[in-house]
Parts: C-alpha cells; sequence; structure tokens
C-alpha cells in the first residue's frame, strides 16, 4: 500500500508503509506555515497531567478574545482532543483534495482520531508517524489563523524532535501536577526546549487544589508543592494555577469545555488569565524575532558582545 501524502494516511498499512517514508513535496523542513501566524506547543513530561484539557480550554479561552485558533492534536497513540472539543466526526476535503479541519465552539482542530475508530490501536513505526505529523501541519488546508496549539505526547521522543525539526515554532508551555514526579519530568521537557532554543513561555500548574462546591474553600491536593519554585529555578515563568473541578472532566466528556459551559467557574477564570498571558507572550516573541531580523540590531548586538568580550 502505498502512502497518501495528503493527511488523513490509510489507517491499514502494510511493512512498505512502515518503512522511512518521501520527504514531503511541499515544503522544506522549518518552512513557515501557510495562513498560520504562530505556532504553540502545549507540552508535558509526563502523562495525566491534563495537558490536553489545558489545550482545549486555552483555545476557547483565546478564541473568545476573537483570535483565530486551530488545534493540532499530534498526540497521535493517545488523541483525545476530538471529544473534548466535540469534533469526532470525518474529515472532509476541498477542491484540491486537502483535508479540511473539523470545528467545534469556533476552535479548528485536527486528529487522527478523526480518521481511526476510537477502539482502534494505532500501530505504526516512527518514520510513518514522523510522516503522519508533517502532513497533519502542511497537508491540512488549515484557514488564516492567529495561532495554532499544537497538543504534544508526553514525554522527549521522536514525536517532539519530529516537530520542533520541520516545523517552525513561536514558543512552547509546559503542563504539570503539583506532583513533585510531575515536576521532574516538566524540568526535562524545559531542558530539551532550551537545548532546541525554543522559548518557553512558562509552566502551568494543574490540578493545584480542589474547590469545595459548598463553601468555596480551596483546599491543595499537593500541600508541600512549589511549582512556582520549580519553574523560577528553571528561568521560566509561572503561568498560574488551575484548580481541579470534577464538572470540568464530565464536560469535557460530553465535548463543551468549561471554558464555554461554564464560564464563571474557578477553572475557566484561570483559563481565561493563561489566554490572556499567552498572547502577551506571543506578541513579545514576535517583536523580538522582528529585532532579530533586522540587520542594524543584530550588527549592533555582535559589537555589543565584541566590546564585553574585550572587556
Amino acid at each position: 500500500m502505498s502512502v497518501d501524502k495528503s493527511f488523513p494516511i490509510p489507517v491499514r498499512v502494510d511493512e512498505a508503509a512502515n518503512s522511512a517514508p518521501a520527504t514531503p513535496w511541499y515544503a522544506e523542513p522549518g518552512e513557515p506555515l501557510q495562513c498560520v501566524k504562530d505556532v504553540l506547543l502545549v507540552a508535558s513530561g509526563k502523562g495525566g497531567v491534563g495537558k490536553s484539557t489545558v489545550t482545549v480550554n486555552l483555545a476557547c479561552a483565546l478564541q473568545r478574545q476573537g483570535l483565530k485558533v486551530g488545534v493540532l492534536d499530534a498526540d497521535l497513540y493517545g488523541p483525545s482532543i476530538s471529544r473534548m472539543l466535540g469534533t469526532d466526526t470525518d474529515l472532509e476535503r476541498d477542491e484540491q483534495g486537502r483535508t479540511l479541519p473539523a470545528m467545534g465552539h469556533g476552535v479548528y482542530a485536527v486528529s487522527v482520531a478523526n480518521v481511526i475508530p476510537p477502539e482502534a490501536a494505532l500501530v505504526w513505526k516512527g518514520p510513518l508517524v514522523a510522516q503522519t505529523l508533517v502532513d497533519m501541519f502542511r497537508g491540512v488546508a488549515w484557514p488564516d489563523l492567529d495561532l495554532l496549539l499544537v497538543d504534544m505526547p508526553p514525554g522527549t521522543g521522536d514525536v517532539q524532535l519530529t516537530i520542533l525539526e520541520q516545523i517552525p515554532v513561536t514558543g512552547a508551555v509546559l503542563v504539570t501536577t503539583p506532583q513533585r514526579l510531575a515536576q521532574v519530568d516538566a524540568e526535562r521537557g524545559i531542558a530539551l526546549f532550551h537545548d532546541l532554543d525554543i522559548p518557553v513561555f512558562g509552566v502551568v500548574e494543574n490540578m493545584s487544589h480542589y474547590v469545595c462546591p459548598c463553601c468555596g474553600e480551596f483546599q491543595p491536593l499537593f500541600p508541600d508543592a512549589d511549582v512556582a519554585g520549580m519553574a523560577d529555578r528553571k528561568h521560566v515563568a509561572y503561568l498560574g494555577a488551575v484548580p481541579l473541578d470534577p464538572a470540568g472532566q464530565e464536560l469535557a466528556d460530553k465535548g463543551r469545555p468549561i471554558t464555554v459551559s461554564s464560564t464563571g467557574s474557578p477553572a475557566a477564570k484561570a483559563f481565561f488569565g493563561l489566554a490572556d498571558t499567552v498572547v502577551e507572550a506571543v506578541e513579545r516573541e514576535r517583536r523580538q524575532s522582528l529585532r532579530d531580523a533586522d540587520p542594524d540590531t543584530r550588527a549592533a548586538h555582535e559589537a555589543f558582545w565584541e566590546r564585553l568580550m574585550e572587556d
């Protein structure tokens, strides 16, 4: 079976399809995405920290601000974005044969869950996974987007490296829970992005505390946790805490993010604040990129470092 170069790739693959695919013809590695201004990675070092929940609710919060937002579900082996956004439908194609993203709550989204049955296991080797990821970025007819959020799989493996090698990324946000084990894995994620010169906008502390529905009291789940201190040690921003809301998970299972269905809840308000911070970080990074692209600015920086070394 040959491999189609336009997402979705056929689900039933044989050994030939699992071999290393050809480089996509439609772009060179590192070439900017058409119609997408900025790409933001939402990552975690450990699974089960609520990264997809943060991605979906952040996307909806940004959409409420008037931004055109898309979500790409890069967690191919454990996709959940389509269920959380209520976009678990087949994907259509345009007149050129390109895949059209689904839409849920004003957010455009693409996931491998749109093309495989919910109970199916994705048994793909690394090269086919890498090809599929590139096709999801470049083979989909994304509309004009202000921001494309990428729901990353946990860890620091092939998927992360494929995206960072192939796609220009504006920045990354790390999600962790207060548990020390999760923080250690988040530190590894921060190290990966720093090693590859990807700006880390900060760390989100998810499920930091429980809000009593009766009295509104905040009850910390891990009283000795210090995510803000960990962020400070790693020289990244602490983006705030999101409380645990059992109703939020029930809404997510129904494809209704809490930032859409319960806007007055403490969790929703935390996501709205996070959206404000992310917009500021993206704009700041965009301004910095423009300065770095200016030849006079680069020359001034080089002269500064030369004088500093001489002194």
